[in-house]
């Protein structure tokens, strides 16, 4: 369920019915059920687990993929269970070869999660290496087969084909990758680190998948121009992320300092916390099974 604008509950668009609509959304950047609740809560259809925030959640640890797949889909089983919004999990590489791939992704749909996507970066970083690099186009084909196999033809998580090559190569590499992508059976193309519109404009050229944008210069940011370009959902990055781990520095440096909780800016008001806790539907178990 979902709010509406007049607060109703409505039912919530599967992720599949929403690529399938017209118009271009905008995802909620979520790493745990309160963030989850909050986008549910704030309109959100979509909440995005990206790798690096997870790993900055679960581990206390940069970008780096110290992260497991167990690690991953664990948090992914906690946001799920809230039953906030579509869950959208950036899976990195699969943590693995093509049959690591397969692993990850079963995991991920029996946790509930609405879709996966995988990418054609070579993680963790290799002895020697700087900077990314890809896998090749066949490992690249193989990896997105074998996820597709994992989900099954009777799966409802949606799998996605990510690529990284506008971060390491160019847009005809881009272009060239999504479309062998295209035919492994994949049901939309994620596609971030876009600095121009010329750069999109290429790749809705040559592809016919719904696509969903991460991670780009603003200067794409026109929901009228995506949506012309078959972009579906389209989402900023994790700097919610940042901006709740400031908040939380300044209130602890306040205490620190000698300061009052009852001095702390900006702190949740009560209904707010009851929504992100859920106390509504505990208090109604409570009050059917505890009294």
């Amino acid at each position: 369920m979902t709010n509406s604008s007049n607060g109703q509950q409505v039912a919530r668009r599967s992720l599949r019915e929403i690529l399938a609509a017209p118009g271009c959304l905008i995802a909620s950047s979520v790493y745990d059920p309160i963030s989850a609740r909050l986008a549910k809560n704030l309109g959100s259809e979509v909440g995005v687990l990206g790798g690096s925030v997870a790993s900055h959640t679960v581990l206390g640890a940069p970008d780096i993929v110290l992260l497991t797949a167990t690690e991953l889909v664990e948090q992914a089983r906690r946001i799920c269970r809230t039953d906030c919004v579509n869950l959208l999990v950036d899976a990195d590489h699969g943590y693995g070869n093509a049959m690591n791939v397969m692993r990850t992704i079963s995991e991920l749909q029996a946790a509930g999660v609405s879709g996966t996507c995988i990418e054609d970066s070579v993680l963790p970083r290799p002895y020697g290496q700087r900077g990314q690099s890809l896998v090749s186009l066949e490992e690249g084909v193989k990896k997105m087969q074998a996820a597709v196999q994992a989900r099954g033809p009777n799966g409802n998580m949606l799998i996605l084909a990510r690529t990284n090559a506008f971060a390491v190569t160019d847009a005809r590499d881009a272009g060239k990758r999504l479309q062998a992508y295209e035919k492994t059976g994949v049901d939309a193309l994620f596609v971030p680190y876009l600095k121009k519109r010329e750069e999109l404009d290429e790749i809705a050229k040559v592809v016919s998948l719904p696509i969903i944008v991460a991670g780009s210069d603003e200067s794409l940011y026109d929901l009228e121009y995506l949506e012309s370009r078959g972009v579906k959902i389209w989402m900023w990055g994790h700097q919610t992320f940042a901006v709740a781990v400031q908040a939380l520095h300044d209130a602890m440096q306040a205490i620190v300092a000698g300061g009052k909780p009852s001095q702390l800016k900006n702190k949740a008001s009560e209904a707010t916390m009851r929504m992100v806790l859920n106390n509504e539907e505990y208090d109604a178990q409570a009050k059917q099974y505890l009294e």
